[in-house]
C-alpha cells in the first residue's frame, strides 16, 4: 500500500541485475524514447503488450493510477516496472478521493501521477506548476474530487558511455484554456532553460492537453478565457508554435509576440514573457496532421501530446496505438542520437519556418473563404439582376 502526498516522488527499480553501468560502455543503437498517456491504465494488459513490443529505453507516461478502485486497486507504476524490468519514478499529482459524484469507472481512493521509466540509473525531482484550480474547493464542481495539483517529473538519466540527459514527464491541466496551460508551460520552460546550462541533452515529453479549438473552444468546462475566440482559424498547437515555440533567445530575452495586439488588462506579465522563450525544444511530429486524441465521433481532435528533443538528432519517429484500443491517446515514439549544440540552432530555424508556413496556409484559407463568399454574393446579385430585368421586359396588356 502506497501512502504519499502530492509532489512526492515514488520509485521502484526492477532492473535485472541492478548494477552500476560501466562508464566506458556503449549503447549499440539510438536511444528509443516513448511518450504516452495511458488513460488511467483502464486497458493495462494492452498497454503492457504495446510497451513490450516497442521496447523503449526511456518511457514517459502520464495518468498512472496507484490503488484506485476504477483501475482495480493496482499499482500501475510497480506493475509496469516489474513486467518490463525497468527503473521507475512517479511524481504523485493527486490523491483521488472516493465520492458519490464519481461513477464506478472513475472512482478514486488512491493516487494518480506521471512517471519516467528507464533502463538506466536516474535521479528524479518534482516541478510544481501554476495552480489553475483550488482542487479541494473546485474538484466537486468539475466532477473530479481530489487533493493536489499539477506536477512534472524531471529525471536525470545516466546512459552508459554518454553524457547525462534530462527527461521530463508532464501533464498539463485539461479543465482550462490556453492561458492556464501557457502559465504551466512557463514553469517547464524556466526549468529547462536553467538546466540546459549543465544538461543540454533534454527530452520534454507530456500530454499538454492542447485542444482548445474545434468543439472544445465553445465548452466552458474545457476552454475558457479570451484566447479561445482570439485564436479562431487556428488550433492550439498552431498557436503554441507561432507564438511561443518559434521565439528563441536570438529574438530577444522577452517574448513580445504572446501579447501582440492585446489590451493591457489581458496581457501576460513580464515574468511570463521572459519565461516563454524556447531554449531549443523541437518536436518532429506535425502539429496539424499527427493527431493524438480523437473524441466525440472525431469532432474533437488534437495533437495533445508532444515529444520535444533538445540537442538530439531524430533518426526516426512514429506513432503507436493508432486505433486507440489501449488508451484514448496515441503513443509517440522516437529514435534519437546525441548531437552537438549547433543542431539546436538548426531545429529552431525549422520551427520558425514551420510557423511561417502555418501562418501562410491560414492566410491562404482566409482569402479562399473570402473569395468564395464574394463569388457567391456576386452570383446571387447577378441572378437577382437578371431576374428583375427579365420581369421588367414582360409586355403589359390593358383591357
Amino acid at each position: 500500500m502506497v501512502d504519499a502526498l502530492p509532489g512526492t516522488v515514488v520509485t521502484y527499480d526492477y532492473r535485472q541485475p541492478i548494477t552500476e553501468p560501466s562508464t566506458d560502455a556503449e549503447i549499440p543503437r539510438p536511444l528509443r524514447v516513448l511518450q504516452w498517456n495511458i488513460e488511467r491504465g483502464y486497458q493495462l494488459e494492452k498497454v503492457l503488450e504495446e510497451l513490450e513490443r516497442i521496447d523503449a529505453d526511456i518511457l514517459c507516461l502520464q495518468e498512472l493510477d496507484i490503488n484506485n478502485k476504477r483501475s482495480g486497486n493496482q499499482n500501475h507504476v510497480e506493475i509496469i516496472a516489474q513486467k518490463l524490468q525497468l527503473n521507475a519514478a512517479c511524481v504523485i499529482e493527486f490523491q483521488e478521493l472516493q465520492s458519490p459524484c464519481r461513477t464506478s469507472a472513475q472512482q478514486g481512493g488512491g493516487l494518480h501521477g506521471n512517471a519516467v521509466f528507464s533502463k538506466y540509473r536516474m535521479e528524479c525531482r518534482a516541478i510544481k506548476h501554476h495552480a489553475a484550480y483550488d482542487w479541494p474547493h473546485d474538484g466537486m464542481l468539475l466532477g473530479e474530487p481530489r487533493l493536489g495539483g499539477r506536477y512534472t517529473l524531471a529525471a536525470h538519466v545516466y546512459v552508459p558511455g554518454r553524457p547525462p540527459l534530462l527527461a521530463y514527464s508532464a501533464h498539463f491541466e485539461c479543465f482550462t484554456g490556453i492561458i492556464g496551460r501557457t502559465l504551466q508551460l512557463c514553469d517547464l520552460l524556466e526549468d529547462s532553460t536553467w538546466q540546459a546550462l549543465s544538461t543540454p541533452h533534454q527530452l520534454v515529453c507530456g500530454d499538454f492537453n492542447t485542444f482548445a479549438h474545434s468543439l472544445a473552444r465553445f465548452s466552458p468546462r474545457y476552454s475558457h478565457g479570451w484566447h479561445r475566440f482570439r485564436t479562431l482559424g487556428m488550433s492550439e498547437p498552431e498557436w503554441w508554435i507561432e507564438n511561443i515555440l518559434s521565439w528563441c533567445k536570438s529574438d530577444g530575452p522577452v517574448n513580445k509576440r504572446v501579447n501582440h495586439g492585446l489590451p493591457d488588462n489581458l496581457r501576460f506579465t513580464r515574468k511570463a514573457m521572459t519565461a516563454l522563450v524556447n531554449p531549443g525544444w523541437w518536436d518532429p511530429f506535425d502539429p496539424a496532421k499527427d493527431i493524438t486524441i480523437s473524441n466525440h465521433a472525431g469532432f474533437m481532435t488534437a495533437k495533445a501530446d508532444w515529444l520535444f528533443v533538445r540537442q538530439f538528432r531524430v533518426a526516426r519517429h512514429w506513432m503507436a496505438n493508432c486505433n486507440f484500443t489501449a488508451s484514448d491517446h496515441r503513443c509517440l515514439v522516437v529514435d534519437v542520437e546525441y548531437a552537438r549544440e549547433d543542431l539546436v540552432k538548426e531545429h529552431m530555424e525549422m520551427t520558425k519556418r514551420l510557423a511561417r508556413d502555418l501562418k501562410l496556409k491560414r492566410t491562404t484559407r482566409v482569402w479562399t473563404w473570402c473569395s468564395l463568399a464574394v463569388a457567391a454574393f456576386l452570383s446571387w446579385a447577378a441572378y437577382r439582376f437578371a431576374k428583375t430585368n427579365a420581369i421588367s421586359r414582360v409586355p403589359t396588356h390593358s383591357y
